[in-house]
């Protein structure tokens, strides 16, 4: 089935037989129109019209291959139409002329009056209507490929933004996660073992898991859960956490890497900076399609004060709202309150077909 849109590079097959198509199309109708009107036969009228091609087909591909890049698609359309006009009127009369003296001799010829009358101006509109359907197909062509083009342009750069936002995601949740781990390897703790191994996993699935637009939500939360686990060697005692998650989670995809963030802002700029005991709420929940991820923790001594602005421009916060933007334009809530504790709302529509990451 043929496709309107479709733009060819060089002469293929289909390419040809879409013209061979259109013009056979075009002889079999007059053809047929006028054997039916006179006592001609329909051989004797296709002979005619394939004469009548030798002029129809020059004329109406040097419009569209000459005049129309030339002219039309620049906007120079007063040159177009003028060099069109005569050109046309050129064409119209020699097809007159083939009907006057090649098919002369049938009777509604024979009194044809004089050279100059009235039928050229039939030709003449019959050239523009018959250019008319190309020129409509060329222009549709070209704007569905200057549609596409464009898309892609747009698709490209949003790789290119997103694939930033990750590369600058992935360094920084490492640097804060290494320090962690060297302050452990220092102290000869224990558990620094366990940290490598939860390090690992989530280095795993940064590397092999995150490169695919979407992932498993479930594989979101475990990422999540090893995150959790390793602050809670981290800070031992002093740090009360608690991750909830409920609703309809198994089956859902979602960005990587988009929740974890909100979590590092609370650790980096909550629990760090205070020197007392800590909390941080987890909850994440899942309804039909739409996602609800809060995080909430307490604020450090003098920590509360609105106009800090380290709060609310972590490194990992301020890309995970780009990335927030890109992906879910308008398709996500976010919310941020800063009061007696920081608390982070998120909701994502998880139906949404967001642009490859």
């Amino acid at each position: 089935m043929f496709q309107f849109d479709k733009t060819y590079q060089g002469w293929s097959w289909e390419r040809v037989s879409r013209h061979v198509i259109y013009w056979v199309s075009w002889m079999l109708f007059y053809a047929i129109s006028n054997s039916t009107y006179h006592d001609y036969s329909l051989i004797s009228w296709i002979g005619l019209e394939l004469l009548i091609m030798c002029i129809k087909l020059p004329f109406v591909y040097f419009v569209l291959y000459f005049l129309m890049p030339k002219f039309f698609y620049p906007r120079k359309y007063l040159r177009f139409f003028s060099v069109f006009l005569i050109t046309a009127t050129i064409a119209a009369i020699g097809i007159w002329a083939l009907y006057y003296y090649v098919f002369n001799p049938f009777y509604f010829y024979q009194d044809s009056g004089p050279f100059w009358s009235v039928k050229i101006n039939f030709k003449l509109l019959d050239l523009i209507y018959i250019v008319s359907i190309p020129i409509v197909l060329k222009m549709h062509q070209r704007q569905s490929l200057q549609e596409k083009q464009t898309r892609q342009l747009a698709e490209e750069k949003l790789g290119a933004e997103l694939k930033l936002l990750k590369n600058q995601l992935h360094p920084h949740f490492l640097f804060n996660t290494l320090n962690n781990l060297y302050s452990m390897v220092l102290l000869q703790h224990p558990k620094a073992s366990d940290v490598v191994l939860r390090l690992s996993e989530m280095m795993s699935y940064m590397l092999y898991e995150c490169e695919r637009p979407r992932i498993d939500l479930q594989k979101e939360i475990d990422n999540i859960r090893n995150y959790i686990e390793l602050e809670m060697i981290r800070y031992g005692k002093r740090l009360d956490i608690s991750l909830e998650t409920g609703g309809e989670v198994t089956d859902k995809t979602i960005a990587p890497l988009l929740l974890l963030p909100f979590l590092e802002n609370a650790f980096k700029h909550g629990v760090e900076k205070s020197e007392l005991n800590s909390w941080v709420r987890v909850n994440l929940w899942v309804e039909k399609s739409q996602l609800t991820f809060m995080v909430e923790n307490s604020l450090p001594e003098n920590g509360n004060d609105n106009s800090n602005p380290k709060i609310q421009s972590g490194v990992g916060l301020a890309n995970v709202k780009k990335r927030l933007q890109l992906l879910y334009p308008d398709n996500h809530q976010l919310e941020i309150k800063n009061k007696e504790t920081f608390l982070v709302k998120l909701n994502i529509n998880l139906d949404y077909e967001m642009p490859n990451s």
